[in-house]
């Protein structure tokens, strides 16, 4: 979800700390582990070999996600499409790299997938969330944010999306100036978040993927995207919405001290931009950032 995602939906950022670059590991008994784009590479060598792994072109579409090059993604997600036109999962990964491309907007052509992708599959949350965002989009908040609450009462209280929806929720309902927590089912604190799927996402897939590597190897790899996090944010610190990205992922790793220092940066590079602090504000108030 903006890229909304990332999640490991981020695949899917600090200037206090960075997180510490892949590598040798902790617990990995000094076994030193590729980095995230040499991982890439050789999915992409890999396929190179195998044209017609649709399951794997898939996966390479979202790790460009992962790792916020939704134009990288486009390709993978189209060749996917060929070999896998009826998989859910592909047509909202699809529409979320476009609408990533987009900076967030979900377009008439992201639309059009996200809408196939729920014709395959009516639960696919990923595809109702941005459908949902387009009405957003388009002058129909109130209409959004009724998707959006029972998209999050329908799904597991512990899936790795939820903190990201209810941050959405509580930002769009201030906007329209209406209380909806007693319409939200409980969810599971941040703390509990599975740190498998790192930076929530909407895509079932990134979970699964995430959870089938190594503790050693999930750790680092999540940890580089986050230090890949703050590295943009340097570079660009007036980005909200990858602030609010951060934010979360620090909140999901369990790193609140980080995530303060993240909230005091964030506010003062975002002075200037009234509309950018709120959206950060909000978030960090939703995710339980000390000092929000």
């Amino acid at each position: 979800m903006a890229a909304v995602v990332m999640a490991v939906r981020a695949p899917d950022a600090s200037q206090a700390t960075t997180a510490p670059a892949l590598g040798a590991v902790p617990g990995a008994s000094g076994k030193q582990l590729d980095d995230v784009d040499t991982m890439i590479g050789k999915l992409e060598d890999r396929l190179k070999r195998e044209p017609k792994d649709g399951e794997g072109f898939r996966m390479l579409g979202w790790s460009y996600m992962m790792t916020n090059r939704p134009e990288k993604a486009l390709e993978p997600y189209k060749r996917a499409l060929e070999l896998l036109p009826n998989s859910a999962l592909v047509h909202s990964g699809y529409g979320e790299a476009l609408a990533g491309i987009a900076k967030g907007t979900v377009t008439p052509e992201a639309r059009a997938e996200f809408e196939k992708a729920l014709a395959i599959d009516p639960a696919e949350p990923r595809a109702k969330y941005f459908l949902a965002l387009w009405q957003a989009q388009n002058g129909q908040p109130k209409e959004a944010l009724e998707k959006w609450i029972a998209l999050a009462n329908s799904g597991p209280a512990d899936a790795p999306w939820q903190t990201d929806l209810r941050a959405k929720i509580t930002e769009v309902s201030g906007k329209l100036g209406v209380d909806v927590t007693a319409r939200l089912k409980n969810v599971a604190p941040i703390g509990d978040a599975k740190v498998s799927g790192s930076a929530p996402q909407l895509d079932p897939g990134t979970v699964q993927a995430a959870s089938a590597l190594p503790d050693a190897q999930r750790s680092a790899m999540v940890d580089s995207m986050v230090s890949g996090l703050a590295e943009k944010l340097k570079a660009n610190p007036a980005d909200a919405d990858r602030w609010v990205l951060l934010l979360r992922s620090r909140m999901v790793l369990k790193q609140a001290d980080m995530a303060r220092a993240d909230l005091v940066t964030a506010r003062r590079a975002l002075a200037k931009d009234a509309s950018g602090l709120s959206k950060v504000n909000v978030a960090a108030k939703d995710l339980g950032v000390p000092g929000a």
